[in-house]
């Protein structure tokens, strides 16, 4: 069934890499047909005009390439629909479902009901699955966090060469700890495979990570959680741990939690000019509860409790569990809490993600043949309405 054509008229648009103002935009069958200034149509008729009355954003959909969920449903077995239909309301329109560590069977079972939804979201509107990300199996223990640490487990080529086999080009990311005995050869495995590798809850050394780098490290997940702190050589002689060295290698990007709980706004502002735009990805790494009313939830084997008013999840002991962010606070928050322009922290949460996973060649830039997957915001970053592939995902006003 064919999808209606849109003119959305006088919007201001975030390529992002510039901003013309008071364009119109085409979209036919999907794609951005033609962008002008003040287009004038001889049949009116075939399209739905949409007036942005030139104070509106007009950008790429966001894409958070790290989710647990959202809505009241996990990305591992839970039901993904849900999940999808809550993302779109934050101008989502393509994440990749996040697992922690579990048992084997879990994850395979949930990796069934992601492409179920896959094959029955190929023609709707719903945002897209883009892929998996794998945060367990693989991690150091000392630096866990919420993991369960009964499923941690010793890295194993052979395990992971079953998982790559079942994921069937749906794996793009695994984090784990390249110190952990096996993990090189892991690492090893996902790059000749095409799958990012990216350090987290490691306590990697900058020798253990260079080593890793040459093996394909190529990401850093939300960074400055659950890492290696700077320590010392000896008395007052700093080492760099894991959090400072991965800010001066290039060849790693680095997630960012675009919340002030997991990121202290001036470490935000650190990676911002330690790594520039082009190497910082904005992601959630939000969980279940987002979305839900402030209050205790049970949560597989967890107890969390989120607050009022708090971006958070917390563990009985109180500590941090992951976020509840939306993504569009997240970019407002790294927005407003750095020198990056607005167009830079659009572009770590919709070209740079895009960019990681191969797939610039179709979404992350409002441009002519682009897939007309498009996010309109307010300068409160409040979203109005989201189009996944041409069809209209959110409309606030439906």
């Amino acid at each position: 069934m064919p999808k209606d054509s849109y003119l959305l008229k006088n919007a201001v648009i975030i390529t992002p890499f510039k901003t013309l103002k008071g364009y119109d935009l085409i979209i036919e069958d999907g794609k951005i047909h033609s962008i002008n200034f003040s287009i004038d149509l001889a049949d009116k008729k075939k399209y739905k005009i949409i007036d942005l009355e030139g104070k509106y954003y007009l950008c790429p959909g966001f894409i958070d390439i790290h989710t647990h969920g959202g809505g009241g449903e996990d990305c591992l077995g839970g039901d993904v629909e849900t999940i999808s239909r809550f993302k779109a309301k934050q101008g989502i329109t393509g994440y990749l479902p996040t697992f922690i560590a579990s048992p084997m069977d879990e994850i395979f079972n949930s990796l069934d009901l992601i492409k179920d939804f896959i094959f029955k979201n190929k023609t709707g509107t719903l945002p897209n699955i883009l892929g998996l990300h794998i945060e367990g199996i693989y991690l150091n223990k000392k630096y866990k966090g919420a993991q369960p640490l009964e499923y941690l487990r010793k890295p194993d080529v052979k395990e992971c060469y079953e998982i790559i086999k079942r994921a069937n080009g749906l794996l793009k990311i695994m984090t784990l700890a390249p110190e952990v005995e096996g993990c090189m050869e892991v690492i090893e495995l996902l790059s000749e495979n095409g799958i990012i590798s990216s350090v987290g809850h490691s306590d990697a050394s900058p020798e253990i990570i260079d080593k890793a780098i040459g093996k394909g490290l190529s990401h850093a997940t939300h960074a400055f959680n659950a890492m290696g702190e700077m320590g010392f050589k000896e008395p007052g002689v700093r080492s760099p741990g894991l959090e400072g060295y991965m800010l001066v290698k290039d060849e790693l990007k680095i997630e960012i939690i675009g919340e002030k709980t997991h990121v202290d706004p001036s470490i935000m502002e650190l990676a911002y000019r330690a790594k520039k735009a082009q190497n910082i990805i904005i992601v959630t790494d939000s969980m279940s509860i987002s979305g839900l009313e402030p209050g205790r939830y049970k949560i597989g084997v967890m107890n969390l409790t989120l607050e009022k008013g708090s971006d958070v999840g917390r563990l009985e002991d109180g500590g941090l569990a992951g976020s509840a962010v939306p993504i569009n606070k997240a970019i407002k928050t790294f927005y407003e809490n750095t020198s990056a322009s607005l167009n830079e922290a659009i572009q770590m949460a919709t070209y740079n993600p895009l960019k990681s996973i191969s797939l610039t060649h179709r979404k992350g830039i409002i441009g002519v043949g682009m897939d007309a997957d498009i996010a309109i915001f307010d300068k409160d970053f409040t979203i109005k309405k989201v189009f996944v592939g041409g069809g209209l995902a959110f409309d606030e006003n439906l």
